[in-house]
């Protein structure tokens, strides 16, 4: 009898499991596409951690044939809270090396869009950051995220000339804020066609004392063993010391044989595992 109730269980589980999966909407065929992916790092931490814990197949990658991934040791650059008069010290700095970046970029001060300009007329990718920088208010709803998203896509649009394709979480897509929200954020945004992408380089100069050697010793010593470095840095008012730290990065990296590339909606995704 036992026997016959766990069976029965079993066919009973297996029903509902069907009528589950026939109920669903298929997903489109670019859902499909970017969720594949995004399959590799699926099954990540629960929230964001200075601490980060790369997907295994992430920490020894080599050189690779496989599309969206880069074949030679490639600095992807990218700065996050700008535009500000700091990003306009970064954009000597780049230029002055032949390096395109990528700026996520915030709704800011009308007198600071003339950088955000300037970083679009120069070559170097922008993507969406956040209107508001509100975690408690972004991270509500899906329609709570695209009121933000949207406004700060169409500040890019509107003061840039060009249509904004990829885009960085506020903390990142796994965070304290979204645990709720995440999944569904992530299956709405990418059905819209948008990329995100997250990092695995901290350059740690979200810390208000850190020091221009600390952010060199972080960057650097972060992209060891690394195929791709995506390096989170931050352009806003107050980050003198990144500045101050930046050309010597570049230098090092520059000896050291890696090339330069900004991010695009072409590449295999950096992004947080996600349960």
């Amino acid at each position: 009898m036992k026997n016959r109730k766990s069976v029965i269980s079993i066919y009973f589980l297996l029903f509902m499991a069907c009528v589950w999966c026939s109920s669903n909407i298929k997903m489109d065929s670019r859902y499909e596409q970017v969720m594949r992916q995004y399959e590799y790092q699926l099954g990540y931490i629960d929230t964001y951690s200075k601490e980060f814990a790369p997907h295994p197949n992430e920490v020894n990658e080599t050189a690779s044939e496989e599309p969206g991934l880069p074949k030679e040791k490639t600095i992807y650059l990218t700065f996050d809270d700008g535009p500000s008069p700091r990003t306009e010290e970064v954009l000597d700095i780049l230029k002055k090396h032949n390096i395109k970046a990528t700026f996520f970029v915030v709704k800011c001060k009308d007198e600071y869009i003339p950088y955000m300009k300037r970083a679009a007329s120069e070559g170097h990718m922008i993507g969406v950051h956040t209107a508001s920088h509100k975690y408690n208010e972004i991270y509500k709803s899906v329609d709570a995220y695209l009121k933000d998203f949207t406004e700060c896509y169409d500040f890019v649009l509107e003061n840039t000339g060009k249509a904004p394709t990829i885009f960085r979480f506020p903390g990142g897509s796994v965070n304290s804020y979204n645990e709720s929200t995440r999944k569904e954020i992530v299956r709405e945004m990418t059905r819209r066609g948008f990329t995100y992408f997250d990092w695995n380089v901290e350059s740690g100069d979200s810390a208000s004392k850190a020091s221009a050697d600390t952010i060199y010793n972080n960057v650097i010593n972060g992209c060891k063993g690394k195929q791709r470095g995506v390096i989170i840095m931050h352009d806003s008012i107050g980050k003198k010391t990144t500045v101050q730290a930046l050309e010597n990065i570049i230098v090092k990296f520059e000896e050291d044989g890696w090339k330069f590339a900004s991010l695009n909606n072409t590449l295999k995704p950096m992004i947080f595992r996600m349960k």
